[in-house]
């Protein structure tokens, strides 16, 4: 029974994959579905794409090692899309519609009137999108291992087989429309979850208690020692609260609604089913407790606790639905970074670097993304056979790349007219590089920083930002202008309407 929900499953999202083909026509469509969803289709974009498998499978998993101070990441996070969506969405989407951008490096050349920006800040991206979607795949392949009872390596290849036929073919549209289907499926599984593990456990108190018993530490905010202390929850804060605003799968999101006026909807919308769905890391503490009564086999991985807890536990029906939330959560994001990868590369590199801004075709474009998407999907996938890393800490590694190096360019460079373009350049650079290398040197062993790595990051490009533009001459910039130079396109009338 398990098997054959999971079958259904994905042959509904492949279904949707290729429906969504036919609506195809240009690249406005292929990377932000033409600006046509409403508030309840992007909320339930952003919410899905900002849980992922990282968050369904690396992050139950650090719950069963570490506790109740993993929970801070989603408190945090849920924080985070309220404040991207009060500092970006307005005017991200108002700029799009002024200049048609249509990725974040398109913004970023306008705001900064620099190539050099456009293209640093697309390998950034490219970078740490290929670091996520290993994280993705890893978890894609736990979750069908153990659905489909065939090896890592084989059902990896199923998963990715599937999700390249709807993400290819379908761009966008389809990504948005399985989305929303995909987060309704979460916030189900996770509410079964939720409260029939809660039952199995005998309550909040009984499971409190026995955590208690096993380590005072798993029932705190931050532990008093090791790795999951007070720094850790202030890098939490730093990178999820604040970083969010340089999470390109989530924010590009915001391009897409019909009319400005719909943000605040969408809001509170998304926020709230990210909450609902993080209801899902119950079951770290809930297996914790079980391994500990000794009714349930120690997990041989972190990454395997959600897998083997829903098969062990739960009716063969009820476990093929979470089963099918845990999917959807993966696929989701894959697709999202899928598309901002493509992006990064044929539009942002290719066409805008490489061929100097030639026009291109529509056809030739769109052909384009569809190989380099399919390209991107190959590589991720060879490199996700024998990945370097646990789900969570890959995924945690990734999202501080991203926010090193978008947040400050993106989110002080929209609301700061003294922003440079030398300052810009720096400061996504020295995001990358220090986040990047700060995470070997703390692999490696070398250098273990007390902040996480990411955070650190963070602050250093934040820095850069700053105090090289107060140093540097100013430019002007057209979106700060009432009346761009050379735009046929018109702000959107709804724009007032939201506040």
């Amino acid at each position: 029974m398990i098997l054959a929900i999971g079958i259904i499953y994905l042959l509904v999202i492949l279904v949707i994959g290729l429906l969504s083909m036919r609506h195809q026509k240009d690249m406005d469509t292929f990377y932000t579905g033409g600006r046509r969803f409403g508030p309840w289709l992007v909320a339930l974009a952003v919410s899905s794409t900002t849980m992922s498998g990282y968050g369904f499978i690396g992050l139950t998993g650090l719950v069963y090692e570490h506790g109740y101070a993993i929970f801070m990441i989603g408190i945090f996070a849920t924080a985070g899309i309220f404040v991207s969506f009060l500092i970006l969405a307005k005017p991200m989407r108002r700029i799009t519609q002024k200049f048609g951008a249509l990725t974040i490096p398109d913004l970023l050349e306008i705001r900064y009137n620099s190539k050099t920006v456009r293209g640093i800040t697309a390998l950034a991206i490219l970078g740490g999108a290929i670091g996520y979607q290993m994280a993705q795949y890893k978890a894609l392949g736990n979750m069908l291992e153990t659905v489909l009872g065939v090896d890592y390596k084989l059902a990896l290849f199923i998963g990715v087989a599937i999700l390249t036929v709807y993400v290819v073919g379908g761009g966008m549209i389809s990504a948005v429309w399985t989305d929303f289907i995909q987060m309704i499926v979460m916030i189900v599984g996770a509410l079964i979850v939720f409260i029939g593990g809660m039952k199995m456990v005998g309550g909040m108190s009984q499971m409190n208690a026995e955590l208690t018993a096993i380590n005072p530490d798993m029932v705190q905010a931050f532990h008093t020692t090791g790795p999951i202390g007070i720094f850790a929850f202030i890098s939490y804060f730093f990178i999820y609260v604040i970083g969010h605003q340089g999470q390109p799968h989530v924010v590009t999101k915001f391009y897409m609604i019909r009319k400005i006026s719909m943000l605040k909807w969408a809001c509170i919308i998304a926020a709230s089913t990210y909450a609902i769905t993080a209801l899902l890391w119950f079951v770290g503490l809930y297996t914790r407790v079980m391994v500990n009564r000794g009714e349930m086999a120690a997990p041989a991985t972190p990454d395997m606790v959600a897998p083997m807890f829903i098969e062990n536990f739960f009716p063969p029906v009820v476990a093929g639905i979470i089963f099918a939330a845990v999917m959807a959560a993966i696929m989701s994001t894959s697709e999202a970074f899928l598309l901002v990868a493509s992006s990064s590369i044929v539009r942002d590199i290719y066409q805008q670097i490489i061929k100097k801004g030639e026009k291109l075709s529509e056809k030739k474009e769109l052909a384009l993304s569809r190989w380099f998407t399919l390209a991107i999907i190959a590589v991720t996938f060879l490199l996700s056979l024998n990945p370097p890393d646990l789900v969570g800490w890959l995924g945690n590694a990734s999202w501080g790349i991203f926010s090193a190096s978008l947040l400050p360019v993106l989110s002080i460079g929209l609301l700061w007219r003294r922003a440079t373009k030398t300052a810009a350049i720096c400061s996504s650079v020295l995001g990358f590089i220090s986040s990047l290398g700060l995470y070997i040197l703390k692999v490696k062993g070398i250098y273990v920083p007390a902040l996480d790595t990411g955070a650190i990051a963070m602050i250093i490009s934040t820095i850069s930002l700053v105090g090289i533009s107060l140093i540097t001459k100013p430019a002007s910039s057209p979106i700060f202008e009432d009346k761009p130079k050379g735009s046929a396109k018109t702000e959107d009338p709804a724009a007032a309407n939201f506040s």
